[in-house]
């Protein structure tokens, strides 16, 4: 085998293991261009310098949100995007866990589960900025979907990151009443509430499938007990500004659950990879079959059409009037969309100069794609 990537490992092996994978059709195509990423399966295009002279031949990328090869611009030009939006402001970094007892629900509903999520963490940071005790104004904030643990398990959490202070319906900028902004036990009986609410809701009305194990009343049964226990919500320690935090998600957001620097090598049909524990905060190693590592990499890519950050409050792409009005309160110049970075100029900030081998100019323009 080639330098072990994750695409090396899917075109010598998903073939061969694909019928026996029993994975969902859009995981299989997700493999499929991940495999072919780069190759001549994608076809290809020409780039001609700025004079007309032909520097080359390449072959298209996949553009697979969840390929870990091709998705390094498309991150960059997000973290451009969303630097230039941030207000220069303390931001807070909380991430909100749904307890492990639901997974089963979670493999068997997934578009549903992931939107209550979504649905039960906006709720909640809306109740709370909008009372008065606690801010009384819109802050800005934008919820990112994890659903992998780092040794790749099963881990649906989502990240926020929301803004230490908002913009009241007087238009003026208020900072929380405590240094704390929200309790997070208020927080969490928010968020567990929210949640079970909706949840109750869709076994009632039959809107959900259920794991083999469980019905409905078993489904109730415990939603009744985790109505009861303490859900996690770990309020990380406040940025000074939230391009730390930007940064973090955008390694996350694209190229999938797993890098290809963690791989390490393939034999007897077991792959080790390695990945830093949460636990010891050492770096760790697992092995396991070829198949099954393929099944736990493909179950943590996005589902179809669905993304993966969405932004609420003055994050929300539309409000850009309000977002001003706080950018002015806090003496920054008006919003104005990013210039996002091409791939030329992401290719040179990694150290790579592209010269026309005929006469030396170093601006290049990607024409049309050929045919395969």
């Amino acid at each position: 085998m080639d330098t072990l990537t994750l695409q090396t490992l899917f075109r010598a092996q998903l073939a061969e293991a694909a019928p026996a994978l029993n994975i969902p059709l859009y995981q299989l195509k997700a493999a499929q261009a991940i495999s072919g990423c780069r190759t001549e399966a994608m076809g290809s295009h020409g780039q001609y310098c700025s004079n007309g002279h032909l520097c080359g031949v390449f072959y298209n990328s996949c553009r697979h949100r969840g390929c870990p090869q091709c998705q390094y611009t498309a991150k960059e030009r997000w973290l451009a995007q969303w630097s230039a939006r941030l207000l220069n402001v303390q931001h807070h970094h909380w991430i909100f866990t749904v307890p492990h007892e639901l997974l089963g629900l979670w493999r068997y509903n997934r578009e549903w589960f992931q939107d209550q999520m979504y649905l039960a963490v906006s709720k909640t940071l809306k109740q709370l900025s909008r009372a008065g005790g606690h801010l009384g104004a819109q802050p800005g904030y934008l919820l990112a979907l994890h659903t992998w643990g780092r040794n790749l398990s099963e881990h649906p959490h989502i990240h926020c990151l929301i803004t230490h202070g908002g913009v009241s319906d007087s238009e003026t900028w208020l900072s929380p009443k405590r240094a704390v902004m929200f309790p997070v036990k208020v927080m969490r009986r928010l968020f567990r509430g929210k949640f079970l609410a909706a949840m109750k809701q869709a076994l009632t009305n039959n809107a959900l499938v259920f794991p083999p194990e469980q019905q409905t009343t078993q489904l109730m049964n415990l939603s009744n007990k985790l109505g009861r226990i303490d859900w996690q919500v770990y309020a990380c320690a406040p940025y000074a500004h939230g391009v730390g935090v930007a940064k973090y998600l955008a390694r996350y957001m694209r190229g999938g659950a797993i890098n290809n620097k963690q791989l390490i090598a393939v034999k007897n049909n077991m792959i080790t990879f390695k990945y830093k524990s949460h636990q010891t905060q050492k770096t760790e190693r697992q092995q396991v079959s070829l198949p099954n590592f393929m099944r736990m990499v493909l179950k943590h890519l996005p589902l179809k059409s669905k993304p993966t950050i969405r932004y609420y409050g003055l994050y929300h792409p539309t409000v850009v009037e309000k977002l001003n009005v706080a950018r002015v309160h806090l003496k920054q110049p008006i919003f104005i969309a990013a210039q996002l970075p091409t791939w030329q100029a992401m290719l040179n900030k990694l150290g790579i100069i592209l010269i026309c081998p005929t006469c030396g100019a170093t601006e290049r323009i990607a024409a049309a794609p050929l045919k395969r």
